[in-house]
């Protein structure tokens, strides 16, 4: 039995050190990525709660999404670092687009040159070619230490960055990557100081209906349960009296 136990924790630990790998070489990149971070996204300050929100919407350009830090692998590993290689190409204007995703990024890049509508912080430039490098490197050291990895690690990582890269020209278009509650996300991160200061969900729900519509935002059940995932509480849920 003791020598059981022994095996099985020398195997746990094995495989540790086997996947640590992609755990360091993310840790690398973000630290290199953050060198000249210049706050775009307001998030300094920000609760964890926003932080989860954008993981959700971010979480889509992804092939296989974002999973949780415990199921970080070479292949993950690879298709993160590649994705964010084939978005510095994208927007370099390097990657075929259809029609539909071709009109959306003409019209992101119109609304970033009018500089009236969007204030861009001091050093977002400086900001955006440092974290471009970060990248470059780190998909350099990973390619480097997938050499010493396991075969399923280091197979998995050059899928996933090849995986990665690869954006068809339709993969990235809203009709396909938006999911039900993408933009729930994204309008209660980008607007999350006004939302801190509502007294209830039920106040939030209000307002995000008023101005997006019911239809598109769900019942108030459902989105209490939106606001669960990404652990977004305010002091009262504000639910509305059962009718006598």
């Amino acid at each position: 039995m003791a020598d059981g136990k022994r095996k099985k924790t020398q195997a746990s630990k094995s495989k540790s050190k086997k996947t640590d790998w992609t755990k360091d070489v993310l840790g690398n990149w973000a630290e290199a990525a953050d060198k000249n971070d210049c706050d775009a996204l307001g998030l300094n300050d920000a609760p964890e709660w926003v932080v989860n929100a954008l993981v959700e919407c971010v979480s889509i350009v992804f092939p296989s999404g974002l999973p949780s830090v415990d199921k970080y692998d070479g292949r993950f590993l690879g298709e993160f670092l590649g994705r964010l290689r084939g978005l510095e190409s994208l927007f370099a204007g390097e990657v075929p687009l259809d029609p539909e995703a071709q009109a959306e990024k003409e019209k992101i890049e119109a609304i970033a040159k009018n500089k009236s509508s969007v204030k861009l912080p001091k050093g977002f430039e400086k900001d955006v070619l440092t974290k471009f490098g970060a990248t470059r490197e780190a998909i350099s050291l990973a390619t480097m230490t997938a050499a010493s990895a396991s075969y399923k690690d280091a197979v998995g990582f050059h899928k996933g960055l090849a995986r990665g890269i690869e954006i068809k020209p339709d993969e990235l278009a809203t009709s396909r990557t938006f999911k039900r509650h993408t933009r729930t996300y994204f309008i209660l991160a980008q607007h999350w100081r006004f939302w801190v200061k509502c007294k209830s969900l039920r106040e939030v729900y209000g307002h995000l209906c008023k101005a997006v519509g019911e239809q598109k935002i769900g019942s108030f059940k459902t989105f209490e349960k939106v606001c669960k995932k990404i652990n977004f509480k305010l002091r009262g849920r504000g639910r509305p009296k059962a009718a006598k």
